[in-house]
């Protein structure tokens, strides 16, 4: 892909200087619910599993990318980030 275009939806917020994530408001069930591991144990790993994806649709555009971010607060601090 040259270009990819990602909005970055209401599981990703930014405050006091860090981004968070929210999985209750993430719309991928598969990336939410709890995984069994090897050792039969059952784990949340829903936050791992949401930066993972958001890492993955930040590093498609290969000549560039446009990001729209719903939380306002992250949509300031990318637009700071632009200009510094």
């Amino acid at each position: 892909m040259n270009y990819a275009g990602v909005i970055i939806g209401p599981s990703v917020s930014y405050r006091d200087g860090e981004i968070i994530f929210d999985p209750s408001k993430s719309k991928n069930k598969k990336a939410t619910q709890k995984r069994t591991l090897k050792d039969g144990s059952k784990e949340e790993v829903s936050d791992l599993l949401l930066k993972n994806e958001l890492n993955v649709l930040l590093t498609r555009g290969v000549n560039g990318l446009y990001i729209y971010a719903v939380d306002k607060y992250l949509r300031e601090a990318l637009l700071k980030a632009q200009e510094g």
